[in-house]
């Protein structure tokens, strides 16, 4: 037989469409990119190659810098009024908790208003960084295209996770350190079925970016000037470094707090708010016109020397405040690029000290200015890895592997020591919600009742005549009756033993009614996750759990049963596309319809004694019985389930059928008492 090819239609599916976000995302990102050069060239003057500070020095007097900040926070600002003075999912961080969680949408109206929004403040020389709009555009064409497919919630997650890979791809030409920075803080998790789509995606969107802006490493040129050779001295002092990187940090994550209470303190219009965060921006822009902006052009010159003790020192102090002024006033924009600068002038702080103690040349004067660049990232995002890569991207100077490398982990080690939250879970703090750890708790946190959720639950009236209650049992095979009153309220259940306990005295059976034998009912809703349901099955005699609409109107919508929150748990942390999909036969293998399961299943008490043709198809739901197991004196012995077959006690079944179907019939034959 001939070995069939090719992958399972659903793995197909979720490259295609980790493709198009990728696509979409450097299409978005890169159009982004020059609206941002347009509004900066028409604020400043700005002529071709000329850097922002230099436009701001050479063009505009000292009231208009004042003035385009601050018109440009205002503009903003009156922008968001339109939105009703929410503030809907945008940028990385809040990306992050809406993957995590899976919790929020992004809708096409608030995005659009958004990100002109955000070009107003960028374009107008806030300090805060492109990237998060970026990623949230990528991940806006996720979104959309998930609604269209309609794809299930994990899969959604993993391709907003491509649109994040995507946008941070995007805005530094680095594909290798979007996607793992989305498997590193995003995703948490590096399996294949999650890192192949997502890695595809990055690499699209840098591609697309390559073609429209032409544009490689941002400082390669810097960085090949530098000629640095890897010493001792220089590995060692790159421990150090980091430890200082670590510190500053935690200083710059906590100004970021501190501007968001100081502004929202005030309890101006936003529109206000945000003109004066610009206003602050634009009075720092009067001395110091590197503070504005995201600051790539800034690092160039910081890392080629051009700069003196004094710039550095400044930059790196007002740099803060602008980012802290931009950022705190509501700006919408991401801190990924400003943490670049402020590590770059702390970087070049640390090499000229250490100058003072042993000479330096102009080479490695330049590698510590990189290297502080990936340390400041580490430390605030607790994310060594993605700094380590980010840094290789920006620059292509892989002699710097391993100051890099220890400088990263130096700095995210004391960070953490100091403070455990990052950037991303200080946000989820912010949020009051709790940053699932590992992969075992997101699977938990991040699965809600309504995934789990049968529409197939057995109810009757609390006036249900004690027949009425059998005869549902009966025809149903179920363990679990909901009650409900008048109004469809669910007031209780009724269990399989409560209904027993009235067996043995025929004489009430006759006057008994469902609410005689209704117990409390265990309910949960359906936007609550599997955390706060998986407490409720402590109960060992709990199966199921009667899933309604809210307290306040408790309507039937279902069940949930235990056996079905263990097997989505398990897919959830394990992935169903490293389960097996083909089975063996003579050398070959032969592919699995999707979702389609073959396994072996107890024989259940209610089929013994039935023959293959049978059995009962309502139960079977599109399952075929392939073949049966008889016990023998040397294990079990196999049997073609031919029509006439008669089943017996103590056999097993080999049973093909979808994956839902197979896993309840193996539920039903092992809680019954079969042998598993």
């Amino acid at each position: 037989m001939t070995k069939q090819k090719g992958l399972p239609l659903r793995a197909f599916a979720i490259f295609l469409l980790a493709a198009v976000v990728g696509v979409a995302g450097g299409l978005l990102g890169s159009g982004f990119q020059k609206g941002l050069d347009a509004i900066q060239n028409l604020l400043t003057g700005r002529a071709d190659q000329q850097s922002l500070p230099d436009a701001v020095r050479a063009n505009l007097a000292w009231w208009q810098t004042l003035l385009v900040p601050t018109l440009g926070g205002l503009c903003a600002g009156l922008l968001l009024l339109i939105l009703g003075n929410k503030r809907p999912p945008f940028g990385i961080a809040d990306l992050v908790i809406m993957v995590q969680l899976r919790k929020g949408a992004l809708r096409l109206r608030d995005t659009v208003v958004q990100m002109i929004s955000s070009a107003c403040t960028i374009g107008s020389g806030g300090s805060i960084g492109r990237e998060g709009a970026n990623s949230h555009l990528a991940a806006m064409a996720a979104t959309l295209l998930a609604r269209w497919t309609r794809i299930g919630s994990r899969p959604r997650a993993v391709l907003i996770g491509c649109g994040i890979a995507a946008g941070m791809a995007t805005s530094y030409n680095a594909p290798i350190a979007g996607a793992i920075f989305v498997m590193e803080v995003v995703l948490g998790n590096f399996a294949m079925d999650v890192c192949a789509p997502i890695v595809l995606s990055s690499v699209l969107a840098t591609i697309v970016r390559k073609q429209l802006l032409d544009e490689g490493a941002v400082y390669q040129e810097a960085a090949a000037a530098s000629g640095t050779e890897l010493t001792w001295s220089l590995i060692l002092a790159a421990i150090a470094l980091g430890v200082l990187c670590g510190f500053g940090g935690i200083y710059f994550r906590a100004g970021l707090t501190w501007g968001r209470r100081a502004f929202g303190a005030l309890r101006l219009p936003l529109p206000a708010t945000m003109a004066l965060g610009g206003l602050v921006v634009g009075a720092i822009g009067t001395f110091m016109p590197e503070a504005w902006g995201n600051g790539i052009d800034v690092i160039r010159r910081v890392a080629s020397g051009d700069t003196g003790l004094g710039v550095v020192l400044t930059l790196f102090l007002w740099k803060q405040v602008a980012t802290i002024a931009s950022v705190g006033s509501g700006g919408l924009g991401g801190i990924f690029t400003p943490n670049l600068v402020i590590g770059a002038a702390l970087g070049a702080l640390f090499a000229q000290a250490l100058g003072t103690f042993t000479a330096l040349d102009a080479g490695e004067r330049t590698a510590y200015v990189f290297v502080g660049m990936a340390g400041l990232t580490a430390a605030t995002m607790h994310a060594p890895v993605t700094a380590l890569v980010l840094v290789f991207e920006l620059t292509g100077h892989y002699e710097l592997t391993l100051p890099v490398m220890l400088c990263s982990i130096a700095a995210s080690i004391t960070a953490s020591l100091l403070d455990r939250e990052s950037y991303y879970t200080a946000a989820f703090r912010a949020k009051g919600e709790d940053q699932p750890g590992g992969i075992e708790d997101l699977a938990i946190r991040a699965t809600y009742v309504r995934d789990v959720l049968r529409g197939d639950a057995l109810a009757v009236r609390d006036t249900a005549s004690f027949t009425a209650v059998m005869s549902l049992l009966a025809a149903h095979r179920g363990d679990t009756v909901y009650v409900q009153d008048e109004a469809g309220h669910v007031v209780g259940r009724i269990e399989l033993q409560d209904v027993k306990n009235f067996l043995n005295d025929p004489s009430l059976t006759s006057v008994v009614i469902a609410a005689d034998m209704t117990r409390p009912a265990v309910t949960a809703r359906p936007d609550q996750s599997l955390a706060a349901l998986l407490p409720l099955f402590d109960d060992p005699e709990l199966r199921e759990v009667a899933v309604i609409e809210s307290v306040a109107n408790p309507r039937l919508l279902g069940r949930v049963r235990h056996q079905d929150v263990l097997t989505t748990l398990g897919d959830e942390v394990l992935g169903q596309q490293r389960r097996t999909g083909s089975i063996g036969v003579g050398g070959d293998h032969l592919l699995l319809p999707p979702g389609h399961e073959l396994r072996t299943i107890p024989l259940p008490d209610a089929w013994n004694g039935l023959s293959v043709d049978a059995l009962p198809p309502e139960e079977l739901a599109g399952a075929v019985v392939v073949m049966a197991m008889r016990p023998g004196a040397h294990g079990y012995e196999p049997l073609l389930a031919v029509p006439d077959l008669v089943l017996q006690d103590g056999w097993r079944l080999v049973v093909l059928g979808p994956r839902e179907t197979v896993r309840r019939l193996r539920a039903a034959a092992t809680a019954s008492g079969g042998a598993d």
